[in-house]
């Protein structure tokens, strides 16, 4: 089979949707010698691939980057009508609106834009039900990430269960081992970490719910109930700048921003804190919380969408979008009724299954 593979939006923002599309694709590449892959990329191959770059049956093409509407929109379909492939994967996101052929499989990882509209801009609210709709008519098979995905989309999209597949995201063996790097205090230092810290991780923007985890620890500092600080990991998202307003100073100095967080860094950043909170609102599939539960951190999180589905019994869950039960979940962490040790993860969370399982997914004729 002939498959080729955008991977365009590895040169963008990196969070877990292309950390998903980068290494579902460099595993299916690993393990089917067989097949034939066109691998398109933005501005320059990722270094990931360059093991394949001598490869007879790996050919990679770099595309000139330009602003990202007309890039997707245009740049891109236009060189991938050139391809002649029996499938065409869109990892990321959905295929461009203009691009139509057999064969197309495009990832929508949750459909927050009709769930939890609020919390995106109108712009990315509108395109998004447009490329999906689209997707939903024309496209071979849809790709998302959890059962939650699926039967949603199946609810919004009227698309048939037969032609969505469900591959879950993975962790790697990064988050699984136990030693930390020679290096710790100096990225310590870097990211200015405090000694003791609750942790979350995440894309600072409206749908992760960092206020409401926020509120939650400056009540309890308040009432002298909570002596950790709280360090907010990631980069800075979407109408965020005013995650911090209408705090006394005694709150703010607690609170840690430490911007984006290198990969190679992460680990250490994770197995460092006392506990991981994840008090997100609406979320396909949840990547962070399962890198702590692999780092051996104990998981607070929000009982939303996919969030049971895929922690299963490795988390401590409260009520989403309730402070009052994230302050009692969290007190009950400190004082000892709830275990401060990692759960086990309730499935093989593994990128070679799942690309295994892609790969089975798109070799099916379409239904």
């Amino acid at each position: 089979m002939k498959i080729a593979i955008d991977l365009t939006d590895l040169a963008d923002n990196f969070s877990g949707i292309e950390r998903y599309a980068l290494n579902i694709s460099y595993n299916m590449i690993k393990n089917c010698p067989a097949d034939d892959f066109i691998l398109v990329f933005k501005k320059e191959i990722h270094s990931l691939f360059y093991e394949f770059m001598n490869n007879a049956n790996v050919h990679m093409i770099t595309l000139k980057k330009y602003k990202k509407l007309l890039f997707t929109q245009i740049i891109l379909p236009f060189h991938m009508y050139k391809i002649k492939a029996d499938r065409y994967l869109f990892m990321a996101f959905p295929a461009p609106f203009v691009f139509i052929r057999h064969g197309v499989v495009s990832a929508i990882h949750d459909i927050g834009c009709w769930d939890c509209p609020d919390t995106m801009t109108t712009k990315s609210k509108y395109f998004s039900r447009i490329l999906f709709r689209k997707a939903a008519l024309t496209d071979y098979k849809i790709l998302t990430v959890s059962e939650f995905s699926k039967k949603r989309i199946m609810q919004k999209l009227k698309v048939k269960s037969s032609r969505i597949a469900v591959v879950y995201s993975c962790i790697g063996s990064l988050f699984t081992s136990s030693s930390l790097q020679a290096d710790s205090e100096i990225i310590r230092k870097k990211y200015n970490l405090p000694e003791r810290y609750i942790l979350c991780l995440s894309t600072l923007e409206p749908r992760k719910n960092m206020r409401l985890l926020i509120d939650a620890c400056c009540s309890l500092w308040k009432a002298g109930r909570l002596d950790s600080d709280l360090v907010l990991a990631g980069r800075k998202g979407w109408k965020i700048s005013d995650l911090l307003d209408n705090l006394d100073r005694d709150c703010s100095r607690r609170i840690h921003l430490t911007g984006f967080v290198d990969d190679n860094d992460l680990p250490f950043i994770y197995k460092k804190a006392e506990v991981f909170v994840f008090p997100s609102i609406y979320e396909g599939f949840g990547l962070p919380p399962l890198e702590a539960i692999g780092c051996g951190i104990p998981v607070i999180s929000s009982d939303a969408a996919s969030m049971p589905e895929v922690l299963g019994d490795a988390a401590f869950y409260f009520e989403n979008n309730n402070q009052t039960a994230l302050e009692q979940c969290l007190m009950e962490f400190y004082s000892g009724k709830k275990e401060k040790t990692a759960g086990i993860l309730p499935r093989d969370y593994d990128w070679k299954l799942s690309a295994e399982k892609l790969r089975q997914a798109i070799s099916q004729p379409k239904s």
